[in-house]
């Protein structure tokens, strides 16, 4: 990764897109939460990782990762599709991965329920297969921040916890929180002169609405912040500029990290790996 930033106020902003373009956008994944399901509930007792990342995380290319929490969703989508239009690869975790909770509770219903005891599961195997499953979630999403170019944090009241101590930040995502932190430990890369190769997750990414918090977490910061009407007027400052520079038949989305870049005004550091 190169640099993560914090967009502020993300959820006043009300972007919207073409409905068909959106629906576009969340089906290209559809099947992954499906094959994951498989992998779970085959013959033997075992979760292989390795079969399920090489299979459902293959090598794609991205350059922008959006962070957010599900119920901004919709608008999060219809961000990815107007940086999509300005020739940019987009990863929206939650399009990859579905419900972690919904298909651990379908996974449960089969493995682990007991017998004749309808919604009545085997403790120690429901919390096996949770702890191995958000393993391997965690560390596949690791992997697509290392190779992204762009994080991306959505920040918007749906994301947080109100408290009633002043000055601190907490969110109630557990998903979010490990993203943020390994955005700040995460080793920082030199822009490539082609689209960044980066690793797809797919299934089950957490719905902050399936089951009601059971935990805070104090927010951790981001290197840069920017009001997300400023990320709105970037992207409609780039929209011709971009459409008229075409590189391999789409829109140059070089334009717009260079315009969000210039936006932030990134310190020295981060101008040498951009080779400014």
């Amino acid at each position: 990764m190169l640099l993560d930033a914090r967009i502020t106020n993300f959820d006043a902003l009300a972007i919207d897109a073409d409905r068909s373009a959106i629906d576009t956008f969340k089906s290209r994944n559809e099947h992954r939460l499906v094959k994951i399901k498989e992998y779970i509930l085959n013959d033997d007792n075992l979760i292989d990782a390795d079969t399920i990342a090489k299979d459902l995380f293959p090598t794609e290319k991205a350059d922008v990762f959006l962070s957010h929490t599900h119920q901004d969703h919709d608008a999060v989508v219809a961000l990815a599709v107007h940086l999509e239009g300005l020739g940019l690869e987009m990863f929206v975790d939650s399009c990859v991965w579905g419900d972690v909770y919904t298909l651990l509770q379908d996974v449960d219903k089969i493995r682990s329920i007991i017998p004749h005891k309808p919604n009545t599961y085997y403790y120690e195997r429901v919390t096996r297969t949770a702890a191995s499953m958000y393993m391997i979630l965690n560390v596949a999403l690791q992997r697509m921040i290392d190779q992204s170019e762009l994080l991306l944090f959505l920040d918007s009241k749906a994301v947080r916890i109100e408290d009633y101590v002043e000055g601190r930040d907490y969110i109630g995502s557990p998903w979010i929180f490990s993203e943020l932190m390994f955005a700040q430990m995460v080793r920082r890369r030199p822009r490539k002169t082609a689209s960044l190769e980066s690793f797809t997750e797919a299934v089950a990414r957490t719905m902050d609405s399936a089951l009601p918090p059971t935990a805070r977490f104090s927010l951790p910061g981001s290197s840069y912040a920017m009001a997300a009407e400023d990320l709105w007027q970037v992207i409609d400052d780039v929209r011709v500029p971009a459409a008229a520079a075409i590189v391999e038949g789409k829109p140059d989305g070089t334009i717009f990290l260079d315009a969000f870049y210039g936006k932030l005004k990134p310190g020295a550091f981060e101008r040498g790996l951009l080779g400014w």
